[in-house]
C-alpha cells in the first residue's frame, strides 16, 4: 500500500514538472487503440488475411500490416498454420475477450 501512495506521489510531481499531455499526442493513442481493436474485433470472426483485416479496420494496407506486426510481436495474435497467397491470423487464446 505504501508504495502504491509512494508511486502517486511520483506521477504527480512528474506531471507537475512536464505539464499536461499535449492533445496531439492523445488523439494518435486513440486512432492506434481504435484501429488496434477494429483489427482485433475482424478477428473474433475466424483467421483472415492482411488484406482482408485491412478493409475490415478500414485502415489502409501499410498501416493494417504496421499493427499487425505489434500485435503479433506482443501475443495477441498468431500465424494460421497453411500456405496460401498470404499468411492469415488468428487471435491467441484469451483474446476474444
Amino acid at each position: 500500500m505504501a508504495d502504491a501512495k509512494k508511486l502517486a506521489e511520483q506521477l504527480k510531481k512528474l506531471n507537475e514538472l512536464r505539464g499536461p499531455v499535449p492533445q496531439a499526442l492523445r488523439d494518435q493513442v486513440a486512432a492506434q487503440n481504435k484501429a488496434q481493436k477494429a483489427i482485433l474485433d475482424a478477428l473474433k470472426g475466424g483467421p483472415k488475411t492482411a488484406p482482408e483485416l485491412a478493409a475490415a479496420a478500414g485502415l489502409p494496407a501499410d498501416k493494417a500490416l504496421w499493427y499487425l506486426v505489434g500485435l503479433r510481436k506482443y501475443g495477441k495474435i498468431a500465424d494460421v498454420a497453411g500456405r496460401g497467397d498470404y499468411p492469415k491470423y488468428e487471435l491467441k487464446a484469451g483474446e476474444a475477450k
